[in-house]
């Protein structure tokens, strides 16, 4: 017979049937058992938080004896009890951490519980001593050397890793504290990159993929404060090919439509240098086997000119064009074939990526700043004037949206602008050296 006493603890313990973990992973659920399974000397476990002593986190000592490898599988080696909802556009976690340092490295490894060599990782950087920061892991941007993300895979497993790549003999016992690992679900919905590109969208994900050391974002024009460009800076340290994808690792919404008589994409670009090579490759998003490269020399310094890439005249010792490909992914390579250390640091300027050559197109044509515009800021009529003929003149809002079209001829035409509401406005000018754009803003 079972004693009463015996029964409640019974009772009890069945009431606290522990659940295996699962995002987010908080450290404050008693019905949850939050196991941390450690590698490589690193010894873990739930505290209260040094900053807030009614919160419970994770602290992670990393040894002096440990490797640079040492980490912490968060859970145990069966992983969460769901896969993480990853898809083309979700692609963050994010974990609040203590560091006892800034500029440390931190990466989260995502993986199949079931088969190790199906994972994904990536870096964030601490900006912050002895207080606690939320940092950002985004799986569309690989650390460089490892695997993409794949969607098809089913990663239900996530370890973490302090001050990845250093190990404890150089660092010293170092403990970090963390907590909150949750999955990133996507803002207001942005859709996915295409050609062209433009940087003016705001409902576009302009998200750019680095590697090799170049850093990437968007940033002001230099030349024209009004219109939004990529920056991208090929550090000291950099790499002979270091570059930068346009969007993420998934690449564009649809396939580059090459066929065999148009082969062309164009580039606009504003270097610190004439003469530099710049790369284009194309891919398959899915098979990065399956790409090709081309190259194009920069003419000017310090202004804008458009670079025109012909893809069938591929790069020296890269694939051919195959039109039985799906190329639906693109890079762009400053000073391709010259490391960072030899050049030293650059930043170069990019915009307008789009299919094909422009009407009428050389580089010294498009260069030529054929279109003004005055007064800016107008309040009723806008002159535009060309050094070639006008054909019409597209008004769209900062969304993208076309507004308002004009018929136009001659070298010079008025734009009625009363009934327009205060704001900027993007003026696409047709004309026979082809198409160009800018900026004014409506009182």
């Amino acid at each position: 017979m079972i004693k009463y006493s015996t029964f409640l603890l019974l009772l009890v313990t069945s009431s606290l049937v522990i659940a295996q973990v699962d995002l987010p992973v908080t450290f404050d659920d008693p019905a949850i058992t939050y196991e941390l399974t450690d590698f490589g000397d690193n010894s873990s476990s739930v505290v209260a938080d040094p900053a807030d002593a009614t919160n419970k986190v994770a602290m992670s000592t990393k040894p002096a004896s440990a490797p640079l490898w040492a980490g912490t599988t968060i859970g145990p080696a069966t992983g969460f009890t769901k896969k993480i909802p990853f898809t083309a556009t979700e692609t963050k976690m994010s974990v609040r951490v203590y560091s006892p340092d800034a500029g440390i490295q931190i990466r989260l490894k995502c993986e199949e519980s079931g088969d190790p060599t199906k994972s994904v990782e990536t870096e964030a950087t601490t900006t912050k001593v002895n207080e606690w920061e939320t940092l950002t892991f985004d799986f569309s941007k690989q650390v460089d050397g490892t695997a993409l993300l794949n969607l098809g895979y089913s990663y239900d497993k996530a370890s973490i890793f302090f001050n990845f790549g250093v190990d404890g003999a150089t660092a010293g016992e170092k403990t970090y504290y963390w907590d909150d690992v949750m999955f990133v679900p996507a803002g207001p919905m942005k859709n996915q990159i295409n050609l062209p590109v433009k940087f003016e969208d705001t409902m576009v994900d302009h998200t750019m993929t680095d590697f090799g050391g170049n850093a990437s974002s968007v940033v002001a024009d230099p030349a024209d404060a009004m219109n939004h460009v990529a920056m991208s800076v090929k550090s000291n340290s950099a790499e002979t090919w270091a570059g930068t994808t346009c969007g993420t690792a998934f690449g564009f919404k649809d396939a580059i439509p090459f066929t065999a008589t148009e082969t062309k994409m164009s580039v606009r670009v504003y270097s610190p240098d004439a003469g530099t090579p710049i790369r284009l490759k194309v891919e398959d998003a899915g098979d990065p086997t399956k790409s090709c490269e081309t190259e194009v020399k920069t003419t000017m310094a310090n202004g804008w000119e458009v670079l025109v890439f012909d893809f069938s005249m591929e790069a020296s010792g890269t694939a051919k064009l195959d039109l039985a490909n799906t190329y639906n992914k693109a890079s762009i390579f400053f000073n391709f074939g010259t490391d960072g250390a030899t050049a030293g640091e650059k930043t170069y300027y990019w915009d307008d990526m789009m299919f094909g050559e422009p009407a009428n197109s050389s580089i010294e044509a498009l260069s030529a700043n054929t279109v003004g515009f005055h007064p800016n800021p107008v309040n009723d009529v806008l002159r535009i004037t060309a050094a070639t003929s006008l054909h019409s003149v597209k008004v769209f809002n900062t969304f993208g949206q076309l507004i308002g079209e004009f018929e136009a001829s001659g070298t010079s035409a008025e734009l009625d602008m009363t009934s327009f509401a205060s704001g900027i406005y993007v003026f696409v000018v047709d004309t026979e050296v082809g198409e160009q754009s800018f900026k004014a803003i409506k009182n």
